[in-house]
């Protein structure tokens, strides 16, 4: 274990080092909120569920940002809430298709004012990376826009619907949160 702390150490810089630490904490604490929730949603025989709210909220989360949480225990409980809500959403509530067409239009129409929005504990984004991101976020949206236009019997589309309108709740609080700033 020294030589492979001597090795680090010797190749990357403190800052570097520091970059590597976060990434193996993220990357540890995401996988085991995954791992938690997942069984705790198999029990109630919505694992599959789970796993494909995941899905589409990661492929949004990732470049649009939103509430970020100081602490693993804090963090741990937003995302039970989160999922558990959109499942319940989607299972409660069914908008007919007209709606759901219109109301995913106005949260395309909210993406396009609100800039991504990143942890305090993360250093802000450039000019450039932030126009990256929110234009690949807006490309995902868009995207799965024109799946609800195209398909309508796509079985988990009120859950996809739910997520992504949670989604854009909440980073609309985050943006406000941060004052409207974006990074």
């Amino acid at each position: 274990m020294e030589a492979v702390k001597k090795h680090l150490k010797n190749t990357f810089s403190s800052y570097e080092l520091e970059l590597l630490r976060y990434l193996y904490l993220c990357i540890a604490y995401d996988v085991s909120k995954f791992l938690i929730l997942l069984i705790y949603f198999s029990i109630f025989h919505l694992g599959r569920e789970f796993c494909i709210e995941i899905l589409f909220l990661t492929s949004l989360r990732n470049f649009f940002g939103g509430l970020h949480c100081k602490r693993y225990v804090s963090c741990f409980a937003f995302t039970f809430a989160f999922s558990s809500i959109g499942i319940a959403l989607s299972h409660l509530i069914v908008f007919d298709y007209e709606f759901q067409i219109i109301l995913l239009a106005v949260i395309i129409l909210i993406s396009i004012i609100i800039k991504p929005v990143t942890s305090a504990s993360r250093p802000p984004l450039s000019v450039k990376l932030q126009t990256i991101y929110h234009c690949f976020g807006m490309i995902i949206l868009f995207v799965y826009f024109v799946l609800f236009l195209t398909t309508q019997t796509f079985p988990y589309r009120n859950l996809c619907f739910w997520v992504i309108v949670l989604q854009t709740m909440q980073l609309t609080v985050a943006s406000l949160k941060k004052g409207g700033k974006s990074s």
